[in-house]
């Protein structure tokens, strides 16, 4: 029975996770919450405490499964330039698919004031280890010789959070693949000169 819950409970954090990405934690009522989800207000306020509780573990659920998918390249040997471009290759593609509802992270980033300090913090979490992942790439590829060593990686690694934090509002409100091709482009040609 346990594993029945278990299950039950996995498809309702995905129910969920897919509902406030597209409509944000604000946009997305309870009504909507159990609507999709299949569970009743009780239930839901029993298994996750309130929305808030409820979005706090979707945030821990996208980043698990969908996020994952593109940032753990990141972290594949050798770490390097290539790594970044391959994640920005995703991104791209991410950005660019149709109906694509942004970055969940990005996304509840931008609504910091509607949030409870807990999801605001996992959010920033999430963030800082993207940017983390960022520098350990820039840095390796700086010892490798493929960055002037004059070049500060950290400020590197929180300008290419900022771009991918662009790149996927951007993706929200006008998804030109040009136009976000570009934008990559640009952002990986500063790194090496």
């Amino acid at each position: 029975m346990a594993r029945n819950k278990e299950y039950m409970r996995e498809e309702v954090l995905d129910a969920a996770t897919q509902i406030f990405w597209v409509k944000g934690f604000k946009g997305t009522a309870v009504s909507d919450l159990v609507a999709v989800t299949g569970l009743n207000k009780h239930s839901m306020y029993q298994e996750f405490g309130n929305k808030e509780g409820l979005f706090r573990e979707c945030l821990d659920n996208y980043v698990l499964k969908i996020n994952r998918e593109e940032t753990n390249v990141l972290s594949q040997q050798p770490l390097g330039l290539n790594n970044i471009e391959e994640f920005f290759r995703r991104r791209l593609d991410h950005a660019t698919s149709s109906k694509s509802p942004g970055c969940l992270l990005i996304n509840s980033a931008i609504e910091k004031e509607l949030l409870d300090e807990e999801a605001f913090k996992q959010v920033e979490h999430y963030l800082t280890l993207l940017e983390e992942s960022f520098y350990q790439c820039l840095l390796a590829e700086q010892k490798a010789g493929g960055i002037p060593p004059e070049k500060d990686c950290r400020a590197l690694a929180f300008y290419l959070l900022n771009v991918t934090a662009g790149m996927m509002v951007m993706s929200k409100t006008a998804p030109d693949k040009e136009k976000l091709t570009t934008m990559t482009t640009v952002a990986l040609a500063i790194l090496k000169n």
